[in-house]
């Protein structure tokens, strides 16, 4: 009855948030399009900044569009294909492998309580490079065998689409290099360096023009303040399961590959890190006009593995760390409901006005961030918001039952402790 109902609200979920969501391609997006297009219809190839590797995988929604002139709106929600793949992909491979409750968790709040619902709207290159460095993690360590491979592969797919993220790629290396005590890991980033400059020597004529020579002119520690802290686009606001302590947690699982599991954790995090240091002294570490930290869309994994670990593992676990728990899931779930529902709605006047000088204003102000500005102007909202909301709650309900049950307990335990002392107080 738990594993159907489970399935039943990931599959809801998924459907919620295709049919529930606008779906655009705008921006960076629209560039991304507009070479794809290029590309397939006039067998042109582009010389843009932007990697191709992720969108040629769209060319199948595209080449089947296009006769019937639909490219744009199925190509606007590959991003939630993928989304859903990679899920599908996660959950047929590892359900014997982990703990299938845990599982089932950790992909129900990837899908209501992370970043990812605001990111599948587009048709933006972060979704490709999430899902192929996340999920091929996890196929190539806990996974393993004949999979190891192909996991490794997704993994430098997904770096090569964004070749800044080649600093995370070299810390994973780092700490593989550290966990196995061999050298092979190495040929991680020799082959990822080789996809990253196959595509610039084709595209544009040198392996080592890769159209992101300029631009890393911000100050380091304002930069590093801003992706962890800023109101706007904090990675401790947008994720805050980074924030809960989980090794004890994950160790002493019953069921599955725990250490492996623990170890594609450690990854996520060295991945992040390394996001983190490279994005800090470039001048767009905000990643412009976006909901929330753009470019660190993976770290959505380490937080909702952690928060699925101590909503599905509480045993000893104080009532402090249960209370954590459920404020990290509140936020959490708000997140994935924000970037849903509310997007940006009513700040572009502000942030994008006036030649954009008010623009810090939405990254540190917290009532003009994106993340808290439905608290202080009312913001309409529509059947399919309302239904979208509706669907939020009834997950974190759903999760967040236990934890209140354990905490009601303690309350009632607290009370009659308190009630036996004021008895034997003598008056």
């Amino acid at each position: 009855m738990r594993a159907r109902l489970e399935i039943g609200l990931i599959l809801l979920g998924l459907l919620a948030l295709l049919f529930l969501m606008p779906h655009t391609i705008s921006s960076d997006g629209q560039d991304r399009f507009n070479e794809l297009t290029l590309l397939l219809g006039k067998g042109i190839i582009p010389t843009r900044k932007y990697s191709m590797i992720g969108p040629i995988f769209a060319a199948p929604l595209w080449l089947l569009g296009n006769p019937f002139h639909v490219a744009y709106a199925l190509v606007s929600r590959f991003n939630w294909l993928l989304f859903s793949t990679g899920l599908l992909v996660m959950y047929v491979l590892l359900r014997r492998r982990l703990d299938p409750t845990l599982l089932r968790t950790f992909i129900l709040i990837l899908i209501a309580g992370s970043m990812f619902p605001n990111h599948l709207s587009n048709f933006y290159g972060e979704t490709f490079t999430a899902m192929f460095v996340g999920v091929g993690l996890l196929v190539a360590v806990v996974v393993g065998g004949r999979a190891r491979l192909g996991g490794w592969f997704a993994v430098a797919l997904g770096v090569a689409n964004t070749p800044a993220t080649l600093v995370g790629l070299g810390l994973i290396v780092v700490r593989r290099v550290w966990e196995t005590r061999r050298l092979r890991p190495v040929l991680l980033i020799a082959a990822t360096g080789a996809l990253i400059g196959a595509e610039n020597w084709i595209r544009r004529g040198s392996p080592l023009h890769g159209g992101y020579e300029a631009g890393f002119t911000n100050p380091f520690f304002f930069g590093l303040l801003g992706i962890l802290f800023s109101f706007g686009k904090g990675l401790f606001f947008y994720t805050p399961g980074l924030l809960l302590p989980v090794r004890a947690r994950i160790l002493t699982l019953r069921q599955g590959a725990k250490a492996e599991l623990y170890s594609v954790y450690l990854l996520w995090l060295c991945f992040v890190a390394g996001l983190v240091l490279a994005y800090a002294p470039w001048w767009a570490w905000d990643g412009g006009w976006y909901w929330g930290p753009r470019f660190f869309l993976l770290a959505s994994f380490p937080a909702s593995l952690a928060l699925a670990v101590r909503l599905r593992n509480r045993t000893g676990v104080s009532t402090i760390g249960n209370l954590a728990t459920l404020v990290v899931l509140g936020l959490s779930v708000w997140v994935g409901i924000n970037g849903a529902v509310f997007d940006q709605r009513g700040l572009d006047s502000l942030c994008l006005g006036h030649s954009a000088i008010y623009g810090p204003y939405c990254q540190y102000v917290p009532q003009y961030s994106a993340l808290w500005h439905p608290f202080v102007v009312f913001e309409s909202l529509d059947w399919r918001n309302i239904l979208y909301i509706l669907y939020a709650v009834a997950v974190f309900a759903y999760l967040a039952a236990p934890l209140l049950a354990d905490l009601a307990t303690a309350a009632l335990a607290f009370r009659d402790r308190a009630f036996r002392v004021a008895l034997a107080v003598r008056w």
